[in-house]
């Protein structure tokens, strides 16, 4: 695969976001080249999520613009790889002609393969299989593969110094209105020593940031050696990597916080004060609906379970407004939510109906386009608002930050991936990012402080995977903007 230029354009959550990094280390493994500019490429991939219609209708909409490309160049090969590949199976090259190569996300290993098919003018596809009430055995071999991956990878995350670990994979919690079961298939958490060998190669690869991920990451649970792990015991030994200045994990359902795991951010110095929790809603009716399984004072009581072991500690949320049958007043029940916690940040969203879910089968799409549009603003206005007011608080104050790299948007208060935006972007080192130029002198780079909060300061490039003192100087709703501190 000598001649093979590869461009991945990445859509959605963290674990895509992973994704990303073992298809581009499986590709380099193999002897291709991956190319940050598409027009270079003649192997474009397409890795999204299929959680939201908005990410995918993008996913669809960008492949239809490549026709012309195609009949200009024969050869180039269209692979979509990940939750829509899975979803739609074989049945999505019906919907987009133009996909050559579909690959799941439990067989990313097997991608060459797939695209020297492809190349020979033979679409290709590989699929997970399908999830059985007898559980995950059917799985083994795709999680072996990509633990083989994970396991001997560089360090190449989404920035410098910092690395995501899967923990978990799959989920079993069946919201009505989440394809992820079916796509992802059942739970399986990793055993801890593969966990923690992984974690440690890539602490002395230069790791200093971690974060742990999972669809429920804070449901994991394994036996190894008689020794029985939840989430708590992984987070207290993967904190005793040498040079470990940050650890984080991700996503967390309200249902399995528990006071062991709120310890953890009073015991552990090097895990990170803050929390993303989805509540979804505010409404015990949209709750109940949902399939979520704790009410709005059930979630309320982890809040205050974690911010009485460590009253710092940002929570983060995500919304879904105009789920079917949610009225004003289940609405006015969010605001009023996220009023009393005050979230650091939230991830709003406009329902739309998914095939195969609960909710598309049983529930009638009922809140009207513009009404789902207007609860979106009201919803985003308000977290925006609290943001605000908490950032400019900071003002004054020095935090220590870890450099992620060159700002993309230099000098702009608005960036494409901070909680609180309403819209999918694509995400990480491989989707088209502006960035700063060049890799010495001073630029403005961008940072995150321990709460998650992007800070952005003028600095050399090569401070990214750094932790720096920075001094706050102005804040907008989604950005601090900073000084750096220097000795003397």
């Amino acid at each position: 695969m000598n001649d093979v230029r590869a461009h991945l354009t990445v859509y959605g959550c963290q674990m895509n976001r992973l994704d990303a990094e073992l298809v581009a280390e499986r590709l380099r493994r193999s002897g291709a080249r991956i190319v940050a500019d598409s027009a270079a490429a003649n192997v474009l991939l397409f890795l999204t999520c299929s959680v939201r219609a908005h990410a995918e209708d993008r996913l669809f909409s960008n492949i239809g613009a490549l026709g012309a490309r195609k009949r200009r160049e024969p050869d180039l090969v269209i692979g979509v790889l990940g939750c829509t590949a899975q979803q739609y199976g074989e049945d999505l090259r019906r919907k987009a002609p133009l996909v050559d190569v579909v690959c799941g996300p439990g067989r990313l290993a097997d991608l060459p393969a797939l695209l020297e098919r492809a190349r020979r003018g033979q679409p290709a596809a590989a699929l997970d299989p399908r999830r059985t009430p007898a559980g995950a055995g059917g799985f083994d071999a795709s999680d072996r593969a990509l633990d083989d991956l994970e396991l001997g990878r560089p360090l190449g995350g989404p920035s410098p110094g910092h690395a995501y670990v899967t923990v978990m994979r799959g989920c079993d919690n069946f919201c009505a209105y989440c394809v992820v079961p079916q796509v992802r298939g059942p739970e399986r958490s990793r055993p801890p020593s593969v966990v923690l060998a992984e974690v440690c190669g890539l602490g002395d690869a230069g790791a200093r940031r971690v974060t742990l991920l999972g669809q429920a990451v804070n449901k994991y649970e394994a036996e190894e050696n008689g020794r029985r792990w939840d989430l708590a015991d992984l987070l207290a030994a993967t904190a005793e990597m040498p040079g470990l200045a940050r650890l984080e994990f991700i996503t967390n359902h309200p249902r399995h916080v528990t006071e062991r795991l709120a310890a953890v951010f009073r015991d552990v110095p090097a895990v990170a004060p803050y929390l993303h929790m989805p509540a979804q809603a505010g409404s015990d009716a949209v709750l109940a609906r949902m399939k979520r399984g704790y009410t709005a004072r059930e979630y309320e009581g982890r809040v205050a379970m974690i911010r009485q072991a460590r009253p710092d500690v940002a929570v983060a949320s995500d919304f879904i407004v105009g789920f079917p049958g949610e009225t004003e007043a289940d609405f006015d029940a969010t605001c009023d939510m996220v009023r009393r916690l005050r979230f650091s940040g939230a991830f709003v969203f406009k329902y739309s109906p998914r095939p195969g879910t609960y909710a598309a089968a049983h529930y009638e799409d009922d809140v009207p386009a513009r009404e789902k549009r207007r609860r979106n603003q009201v919803l985003l206005d308000l977290v925006q608002g609290i943001a605000l007011e908490d950032n400019r608080a900071l003002v004054g104050k020095t935090v220590p930050a870890f450099v992620e790299g060159p700002s993309p948007h230099p000098h702009l208060d608005v960036d494409a991936e901070e909680p609180a935006r309403g819209e999918d972007f694509p995400r990480g080192p491989y989707g088209p990012r502006r960035r700063a130029e060049g890799n010495s002198g001073v630029v403005q780079l961008r940072a995150r402080t321990p709460h998650n909060r992007i800070v952005v300061f003028d600095g050399p490039a090569d401070l990214a995977g750094c932790i720096v003192p920075v001094r706050i100087v102005r804040a907008s709703a989604l950005t601090l903007f900073g000084e750096r501190v220097t000795a003397g």
